[in-house]
């Protein structure tokens, strides 16, 4: 019937049979938070460990960032397209550390940093870079913490007989059962826009744990790869040598990486959509994250420099706010020219997803 409630039935056909799902977690994190135990990650994606508890509420079709549920309420919130912008900059991190390790200007860590010495928040849900070249979400409590998270890489694999699969993206928002146990209470959180779109959407109908969120620092996507076997032979081709040779990873307008001899290479996105995670290929999530408080990526801005757009005024003003403390700085030459280029940029790049 037309008027019954989608279930994890659906979204099981509608979206993860059909190679879409995000893995973004939130319907496991709402799940288990609720102590409901009817669904959960199984091999990799969301799958029933016990149907019988499960309640029939709709809530992980709802607010899964792939189907159209919400979808009016979210226009109304934060646009389409480029979404709402209050201010364009390009700016860095005044700690040298950070930029030490850092892939573009490290505003995100510093940000979060000033948000952790100002008490805004508790803590901040990132990804930490683990030995063996793994990572694992983490909520970074410290500035040393967020050091560690700071930065980006595909990683190194030490042998594929040991690791069959490899993702360059993180399922996030299940670690948010951090907070309730953990005794957190304000959290922020850095996320691809598929992860930010599900936490709008729990925080637009009052969904557990995301009341704990008081910050989003959205990242610019276009696509995560994945890599198994034959497509990491495929990636070292393109790349001219082995993902484990490589030191950092940046998105432009190209993958631009960092090899530990210093040597570089530059490869177009369109080249690399081989390896690129399928649901990332259909994805037709807003390129520039449209979601979050504060948007952030290197599009735009000249090397060792974050394109910095502020979506709310709560993001506004903690922007200003650690701009003025000394935690980050703007480009020199930054003028209103260069931020109409930047603009331009970032339409041309929403428009290239949106048409793929």
């Amino acid at each position: 019937m037309k008027d019954e409630i989608p279930t994890f039935t659906d979204l099981k056909r509608d979206v993860i049979d059909r190679g879409l799902c995000a893995l973004c977690g939130g319907c496991t994190s709402f799940c288990r938070e609720n102590k409901l135990h009817a669904i959960d990650i199984r091999e990799g994606i969301p799958a029933y460990i016990d149907e019988s508890n499960c309640l029939k509420c709709g809530i992980c079709y709802m607010i899964c960032p792939v189907t159209h549920e919400l979808e009016d309420r979210l226009e109304e919130l934060y646009g389409t397209g480029t979404g709402t912008v209050l201010e364009v900059y390009s700016a860095r991190s005044t700690d040298e550390a950070v930029r030490g390790v850092c892939c573009d200007g490290g505003v995100a860590t510093s940000l979060l940093h000033y948000l952790l010495d100002i008490h805004y928040i508790d803590g901040a849900l990132v990804v930490k870079k683990m030995k063996g070249g793994r990572s694992m979400p983490i909520i970074a409590t410290s500035y040393q913490e967020l050091l560690m998270c700071a930065g980006s890489s595909l990683a190194t694999v030490p042998n594929l007989d040991e690791i069959k699969y490899y993702s360059t993206y993180e399922t996030l928002l299940p670690e948010l059962r951090e907070i309730a146990y953990g005794g957190l209470e304000s959290v922020a959180i850095t996320g691809t826009p598929c992860q930010t779109k599900t936490i709008r959407k729990m925080q637009s109908v009052n969904i557990l744990p995301s009341g704990a969120i008081k910050f989003v620092i959205g990242l610019f996507c276009y696509e995560n790869f994945s890599f198994d076997a034959i497509s990491l032979r495929t990636f070292e081709e393109l790349i001219g040598g082995r993902l484990s040779d490589i030191e950092k990873v940046n998105i432009k307008e190209t993958m631009l990486i960092t090899f530990k001899d210093g040597s570089t290479k530059s490869i177009p996105l369109e080249k690399l959509e081989g390896v690129a995670r399928h649901a990332c290929v259909k994805c037709t999530i807003p390129y520039a994250n449209i979601y979050a408080d504060i948007s952030l990526g290197g599009l735009g801005s000249e090397e060792g420099y974050t394109t910095v757009v502020i979506r709310t005024e709560n993001g506004k003003r903690l922007f200003e706010e650690a701009l003025e403390e000394g935690y980050i700085e703007l480009h020199p030459q930054w003028c209103e020219k260069k931020k109409e280029e930047v603009m331009q940029k970032i339409e041309e790049w929403t428009e290239k997803k949106g048409k793929r």
